[in-house]
């Protein structure tokens, strides 16, 4: 969710817990209304409004790069903490060569949210397809299967300027190492 009006649905639903997304994560923005672009929020800041709004267990994820974002997310209120980029690099994920490689590459220098890649809001390395299309519209899942020969056609080419580059605000911290590293960074130092 992300936003507390999201929170109080998913409470009257009858939910046990929520899993509260800044606009800083990287990938699909897990908005209900995806014609709607996230508000511009610190992860801690929209998990203290979300807590405001429901009694619920939150796990809190977005732009976490550091054992720092770690805490400001546990000292908002959230009972644990949620990573997604971080893992992009490690052994484990099964993240493409050509996205792997762009996540370490200093050429990319910021993220964007767009709906270029699949008509969802989605943030992404900046690239030419994402700036070309800034104003793609919300249009899920169409633009999705419209672009997945192109998106799979860019992977396979090593094309990182047509490819969906997934990756949060703290993708710069993202480590080409085992998973349990990079966790294990995170919890010993939060």
């Amino acid at each position: 969710m992300t936003t507390p009006q999201e929170a109080v649905l998913a409470r009257e639903a009858g939910v046990d817990g929520l899993i509260v997304q800044g606009p800083a994560a990287g990938g699909h923005s897990a908005t209900f209304d995806p014609s709607r672009f996230p508000e511009p929020v610190s992860t801690p800041e929209l998990v203290r409004r979300v807590l405001r709004a429901v009694d619920l267990p939150v796990i809190g994820t977005g732009g976490i790069g550091s054992p720092d974002a770690v805490r400001d997310i546990l000292a908002a209120g959230a009972q644990a903490a949620a990573v997604g980029t971080l893992l992009l690099r490690t052994d484990e994920a099964g993240t493409s060569a050509t996205h792997k490689q762009a996540l370490g590459n200093p050429a990319f220098t910021e993220t964007v949210l767009t709906r270029a890649f699949t008509g969802r809001p989605a943030r992404a390395l900046r690239n030419g397809l994402a700036e070309r299309h800034q104003g793609a519209p919300a249009a899920y899942p169409a633009i999705h299967h419209l672009t997945r020969a192109l998106r799979q056609a860019a992977a396979k080419a090593g094309d990182s300027d047509r490819l969906h580059l997934w990756a949060g605000t703290g993708w710069r911290s993202a480590a080409a190492e085992p998973a349990a590293t990079v966790i294990r960074h995170l919890a010993e130092r939060a």
